[in-house]
């Protein structure tokens, strides 16, 4: 009599793991999340506290007044550093879709957003500038007028397609708002306005008619 087949389970395949620099940069997202939180709560804590130990001329008050400005201190400092790490990430395309990511780029992608770029665009390549009395990184005329063209079909396509990429976007918010893009920093390379505009323009192409 035939000895009985030994029947194997099927391996199972190994779920795709994501890249380790991906992994480190949600992990590094999530502690400064984790600190603004815990730093929060440990704010709120010496807030609720404060009082009472006014009311009741307790010993300790400036060390708990001390407690809540450095809490609420920390707790500022993370959340601008965590938003500054989200804007930074939002012009990499390896990494738009991080969770963390998800109301950066909804933000981003928004009518209200994406109009308010449009008027930047046109108030930048605009003939003459109005005087900013608080401006204290003027554009670069020069460069403008190299790329005014560029500019102007920028901002219609920016109004006019339905889903742009999100790091373009990004891209022309970041152009617009960073005092250290081309736009504004002469020391930069007149070259490197040209290439991001470029970049931007290809992620915001006009949807053909149908």
């Amino acid at each position: 009599m035939p000895a009985p087949k030994r029947t194997h389970a099927t391996p199972k395949i190994p779920a795709t793991q994501e890249p380790p620099a991906f992994r480190a940069v949600q992990g590094g997202l999530a502690t400064l999340r984790n600190w603004r939180e815990g730093s929060l709560a440990t704010a709120i804590v010496m807030a609720a506290l404060l009082p009472f130990a006014v009311a009741w001329h307790l010993n300790c008050q400036v060390m708990i007044a001390a407690c809540l400005i450095g809490a609420a201190t920390f707790a500022t400092g993370c959340h601008i550093a965590r938003e500054h790490r989200l804007a930074t990430l939002a012009l990499i395309p390896e990494f738009i879709q991080l969770p963390d990511l998800a109301a950066t780029r909804k933000r981003l992608l928004s009518t209200r957003k994406r109009r308010a770029l449009a008027a930047g665009l046109r108030r930048t390549a605009a003939l003459t500038q109005p005087p900013r009395r608080f401006d204290c990184c003027p554009i670069l005329p020069d460069r403008v007028a190299a790329v005014r063209p560029e500019l102007l079909e920028l901002a219609d396509a920016l109004e006019q397609i339905n889903d742009p990429d999100p790091v373009s976007v990004a891209l022309i918010h970041e152009l617009l708002t960073n005092a250290s893009s081309p736009l504004y920093n002469p020391n930069l390379p007149a070259e490197d306005l040209g290439a991001i505009l470029t970049r931007a323009r290809a992620g915001t192409v006009t949807e053909p008619p149908r």
